[in-house]
């Protein structure tokens, strides 16, 4: 036995001096899951983060990305603010009090789509919206977001009357109810909500309008976790460089894009309060960077 314990502490003096290591244990990394199983809003920023994982191996070892329990947004932050969870990974929209927080790489995570909003309407309300030819005339509707949402300060800072929910799917029966008057989603969502809610009946997809703020959305790390923003960053760098992030991008979101126009549309230019202090190297991939610009001349 004593033989075989030398032979063996031999073999692996020898492997190690030759260049080969053990493997480590691998990087945990925790992401968020979604509120209930009616929610699909999260494969495609969990495959991009596995991604960006996935080529960092070879500098930074093995990963495991592991899913945390079903939360809203408010629940995550606190429990990311709590660092809780091992190298919790939140993706939200940029504000300059959360960056105070936490770090971020500038890669926009869905390249700036979020900043277009296209509503579903009340059936009851949907001419008197489509009449509307101003956002002062906008302001009498009301519009339904989520709890925690920056959109919901964003369409406040705006003059725009918002009624939070404290659960996405609920949005839908609200409005379907007529205690909402619109409920404005990404132009990328509302075709696959239109699948999942529209059998509840009683709200429609206006075509009349949408709204444009820009809503640069990245991944989030606390401060105390340096080791898992550096990887994080690396990866995001790597895809998004070559590629490869911009190909997942298509995949997801191309065809969901062209079921819902923004042709035909009055545009209702917003501003962002919240973008102050930003890293400027998000534009570099947002979609259309034009808009972006016109939203910056008119602060």
């Amino acid at each position: 036995m004593a033989k075989r314990a030398i032979a063996l502490t031999t073999l692996l003096t020898l492997l190690t001096l030759c260049g080969v290591t053990q493997p480590s244990e691998p990087q945990v990394f925790t992401y968020r899951t979604p509120s209930s199983s009616a929610d699909h809003r999260f494969s495609y920023e969990v495959e991009l983060l596995r991604l960006a994982l996935e080529r960092t191996v070879p500098e930074y070892g093995p990963f495991q990305l592991q899913p945390g329990f079903s939360m809203n947004l408010p629940r995550a932050m606190a429990i990311a603010r709590a660092n809780a969870l091992e190298n919790l990974v939140i993706k939200t929209s940029y504000s300059d009090t959360l960056a105070e927080e936490f770090d971020y790489p500038p890669y926009p995570i869905d390249r700036g789509i979020f900043s277009y909003r296209i509503c579903f309407v009340n059936n009851a309300k949907r001419q008197s919206v489509a009449k509307a030819d101003s956002l002062e005339q906008m302001r009498a509707f009301t519009i339904g977001q989520g709890v925690g949402w920056l959109d919901v300060e964003i369409l406040r800072y705006n003059g725009l009357t918002v009624t939070e929910s404290p659960s996405y799917e609920s949005l839908f029966p609200m409005l379907a109810a007529g205690r909402l008057d619109l409920v404005c989603r990404a132009q990328n969502e509302v075709a696959i909500e239109w699948e999942h809610f529209g059998a509840l009946g009683g709200f429609s997809i206006d075509d009349s309008f949408a709204f444009y703020y820009p809503l640069p959305r990245f991944f989030w790390v606390h401060k105390s976790n340096p080791l898992a923003f550096q990887r994080l960053s690396k990866g995001l760098e790597i895809i998004y460089r070559d590629g490869t992030a911009l190909e997942l991008w298509k995949k997801y979101y191309e065809a969901s894009l062209a079921k819902v126009t923004l042709t035909d549309r009055r545009i209702y230019v917003l501003k962002n309060p919240y973008l102050k202090h930003i890293n400027p190297a998000y534009k570099d991939f947002f979609l259309n960077r034009e808009a972006t610009q016109l939203i910056e001349k008119s602060d």
